[in-house]
């Protein structure tokens, strides 16, 4: 049996992860503010993939609502589960999302 590693507390994607959340978010115009769910989601999967991880699509539910909560499985290359991202995410009046994640 192959020892699964774990994102560890140290480790720098967390902190790009993060990033990622609305009012840090590089290249989502000046609000930081998302267009839709999944362009929130594009965004936070690219950024795990810079760093030789991603979220799991086989783990995602329906996000349906104008807000909410999800967790979502992370996967190092070879598909093991080295965490999981926390999503929430809340519908501006303006029709955009307010996103925030982070790796748990």
């Amino acid at each position: 049996m192959v020892a699964v590693m774990r994102i560890k507390a140290s480790d720098p994607v967390r902190e790009g992860f993060s990033g990622r959340s609305t009012g840090n978010v590089r290249g989502v115009g000046r609000t930081g503010y998302y267009e839709t769910k999944g362009h929130a989601i594009q965004a936070f999967d690219a950024e795990l993939r810079e760093y030789g991880y991603h979220l799991d699509h086989a783990s995602y539910a329906v996000w349906s609502g104008d807000e909410g909560r999800e967790t979502v499985d992370v996967c190092d290359e070879r598909r093991d589960v080295v965490g999981c991202a926390v999503f929430t995410w809340y519908r501006m009046p303006s029709g955009r999302y307010e996103f925030i994640g982070y790796l748990a």
